[in-house]
């Protein structure tokens, strides 16, 4: 079953772009293809200096906090990959409108992702997709796991205060209703190209203001939840995923589990 799963990641990106997921593949073996061991779990570009690599273990540190504290405890253990070019990130998959990616386990950092929040955010969807079983993670739809990902990481450049700058700017964004709607990786992708959240990089390069009103918009939607529900909710919701529950159900009743869990009170 794990390896099915594994097949079903690598087949999702495969629709996407088949020359991203075969250039990923090298992270299978990433010390012949230009990385250098920091520690077992991290790999940094070839010429990195000291710092960059203090600060990478830093940030794996503080990433695994972050997903144990969002999940009750770690299962996933992923590979670090970071890249301090962009030619290097780009030779490995990574489209120079992301920031960072995730190869099953194996999760890959552009030069302008280099710290926790997006190492955890990558995190966040390799622990989730080690807890799921692979028809539950078919089931879930993209809005949902980017969204807690966004919330898990605590990423500025998604946070609540990015969204509420969108807001009194204009900036055109989805609403929670289409937001809702972005179930495939695909559909995800073509609302980063609609809402131009891919084109950052000229932005940042003319000097003007960085927009990402998709992941925002994922994370303003999902953060209220996961503060109701906490740890207990979110692993609630992922049991009733995989013993079959449809989504809407599972996202419904995460609640149950922190009422069942709350202290009562005495008499």
């Amino acid at each position: 079953m794990r390896y099915l799963k594994l097949l079903g990641l690598m087949l999702s990106s495969i629709t996407i772009s088949g020359c991203s997921i075969l250039q990923g593949g090298k992270l299978l073996a990433p010390e012949s293809f230009g990385l250098t061991p920091v520690t077992p779990s991290i790999y940094v570009e070839a010429g990195a200096d000291e710092a960059t690599r203090i600060r990478l273990r830093e940030s794996m540190e503080k990433a695994e906090s972050a997903i144990r504290t969002a999940y009750g405890g770690v299962a996933s253990h992923p590979t670090v990959n970071a890249c301090t070019t962009e030619e290097c990130y780009e030779s490995f998959g990574g489209g120079r409108g992301s920031l960072a990616k995730v190869y099953g386990k194996h999760i890959l950092l552009s030069p302008r992702a280099l710290n926790w929040h997006f190492l955890a955010h990558e995190w966040s969807h390799a622990e989730m997709s080690t807890r799921l079983t692979f028809f539950a993670w078919k089931r879930m739809p993209r809005w949902f796991d980017e969204g807690v990902a966004v919330a898990v990481s605590e990423a500025p450049e998604h946070s609540e205060s990015h969204w509420q700058l969108l807001v009194a700017t204009n900036v055109p964004r989805p609403t929670s209703e289409e937001l809702q709607t972005l179930k495939s990786l695909k559909q995800w992708i073509d609302a980063i190209h609609k809402y131009g959240e891919d084109k950052n990089i000229e932005r940042k390069a003319k000097g003007e203001t960085e927009f990402r009103p998709v992941y925002s918009a994922a994370g303003h939607e999902l953060r209220p939840w996961l503060t109701k529900v906490g740890s207990n909710g979110l692993l609630a919701f992922i049991d009733r995923m995989n013993d079959g529950a449809d989504f809407e159900t599972a996202y419904q009743t995460a609640n149950i589990a922190v009422e069942r869990d709350a202290p009562r009170p005495s008499p």
